[in-house]
C-alpha cells in the first residue's frame, strides 16, 4: 500500500457508511499523467473492532489498469509480476 499510495496526486473521500462491521469509504483521485479515478475502500473489523480486512476498488477500469500496470513496474523483483496487469497501458 505504500508505494500505491506514491501514485496519487491527490486523494479526497467523498462519503463514508457504515454498516455492521463494515465501513464504505468513496473516493476521489488524480495520479500520474492526471488520470481521474474514483473508487471506494471497505473496511471489515473483527469482534475487537480492530480491522480484519481492507478490499479497495478502483474505477473507471482503464485508469484501475494503468495504475497496476505503474505498481507492476515499481515493485519489479519486490512482488510477483503476475499479480498486476500485464498488457502495456497507453
Amino acid at each position: 500500500m505504500g508505494e500505491a499510495s506514491t501514485i496519487y496526486e491527490s486523494l479526497t473521500f467523498t462519503r463514508s457508511t457504515t454498516a455492521g462491521l463494515q465501513e464504505y469509504k468513496e473516493w476521489e483521485a488524480q495520479t500520474f499523467d492526471s488520470v481521474h479515478l474514483k473508487g471506494v475502500t471497505v473496511l471489515t473489523r473483527n469482534e475487537n473492532k480492530a480491522i480484519a480486512h481492507i478490499a479497495i476498488h478502483h474505477r473507471p477500469l482503464g485508469g484501475a489498469l494503468k495504475f497496476s500496470a505503474v505498481l507492476r513496474d515499481r515493485l519489479s523483483g519486490e512482488i510477483d509480476s503476475s499479480y498486476f496487469y500485464s498488457e502495456k497501458v497507453e
